[in-house]
């Protein structure tokens, strides 16, 4: 049985793409970055899964990151606390529609914002812990 990142990722980037306030704020949403994309923009970014099986179901516990990309200048990290908050708002208990999987639970686990290097790209990143039983 498959795990069901991928559709994970794809049913992510759909609910992101979807939601109409926080396409206002960024300039796309990837899981590639394309070389200079406009800023600030979204990657959809590690997903890791562990089995969560038992004798009478198959299930996955897991993680997803969602990464947040920005250079914002003067204003600092205010505007990525907007965009997280959007983030949260669209996945935070989300029981998305998985094929062969029900989605037991979608919840908000951190969120941090650091300064790359660079001292000038802001890097927000937004995790949350999932569960899935096969059906």
């Amino acid at each position: 049985m498959a795990d069901g990142r991928l559709e994970l990722q794809k049913d992510v980037y759909g609910q992101l793409i979807a939601d109409v306030t926080l396409m206002a704020k960024i300039t796309g949403v990837f899981d590639f970055v394309p070389d200079n994309q406009a800023w600030p923009f979204i990657q959809i970014g590690e997903i890791d899964f562990q089995d969560w099986s038992t004798h009478t179901f198959d299930g996955f516990e897991g993680n997803i990151s969602i990464h947040l990309w920005h250079r914002p200048g003067s204003r600092g990290r205010a505007p990525l606390h907007g965009i997280q908050d959007d983030i949260y708002r669209i996945l935070h208990k989300n029981l998305f529609s998985i094929p062969s999987f029900t989605v037991v639970s979608m919840r908000f686990d951190t969120s941090q914002i650091i300064v790359e290097p660079d001292a000038v790209t802001y890097h927000g990143i937004t995790r949350f812990k999932i569960l899935l039983g096969g059906n």
